[in-house]
């Protein structure tokens, strides 16, 4: 089973890039982005790559030619287009190409996610993104790959707290609640320094960055799996 799987975003528009690569490091997954077909084989050359989610028109090397070529090159390697050609031709072309999955943008994130993870479980992976840290609510202890460490009771229950959340996330308001901590700025900022200490521990023992992000200046995230323990 191999223990890192790299994904390639081939992707010309910039802000829909920057948004799967969002949605890809929410789910714990080593990907980079690319614009162009040379900035992804320059890429190559020193790096290797497990996946790739490529556009079809962009500047240069359209996403049929990249796919064809890297195939041919590389016969392991995993393509998932994600394009807004939906006619039953581009398809076809895409699949002859090389393309193992093709989806139609706009894309649903669950749709595409879901098209990644079954790529990974053809890789061997049974929990692609999945995390190895374990919170002790009782010794109020977080242990990772890299070890374990203590947290205050603020901690455990902030970090318990995200964990149980819908999609891992809690509102600015429903974490100063949790603490007790006024509905204020000086609140606000108390929260963040006790966001801050906790992402440093969870960095500690282990965890990717972003651990925790912060969604929209409206709520924090928990971007990664914490499995929860009495």
């Amino acid at each position: 089973m191999k223990s890192h799987f790299k994904i390639a975003v081939v992707e010309d528009h910039h802000d829909l890039r920057e948004l799967l690569l969002d949605l890809l490091h929410t789910e714990q997954l080593d990907a980079v982005g690319f614009a162009c077909a040379d900035d992804l084989d320059d890429h190559l050359i020193s790096n290797n790559i497990d996946l790739i989610l490529l556009d079809i028109t962009l500047p240069g090397e359209d996403g049929y030619s990249i796919a064809s070529r890297l195939k041919q090159a590389h016969p392991n390697l995993y393509i998932i287009m994600v394009s807004a050609h939906d006619g039953i031709n581009a398809r076809v072309q895409g699949y002859t190409s090389g393309a193992d999955i093709y989806l139609t943008k706009p894309v649903a994130p669950e749709e595409l996610l879901a098209a990644v993870h079954s790529i990974g479980r053809r890789l061997g992976h049974d929990r692609i993104g999945s995390s190895q840290l374990r919170l002790n609510t009782t010794r109020l202890e977080l242990l990772g790959e890299l070890g374990r460490i203590n947290l205050s009771q603020p901690e455990v229950l902030l970090l318990k707290a995200l964990a149980e959340a819908p999609e891992n996330g809690l509102s600015y308001w429903r974490c100063l609640e949790l603490l007790q901590l006024e509905l204020d700025d000086k609140g606000k900022n108390l929260l963040e320094v006790r966001i801050h200490r906790l992402k440093k521990k969870l960095h500690q023992v282990g965890a990717p960055v972003p651990a925790i992000k912060s969604v929209r200046k409206e709520a924090y995230q928990l971007c990664i799996r914490v499995c929860i323990e009495p």
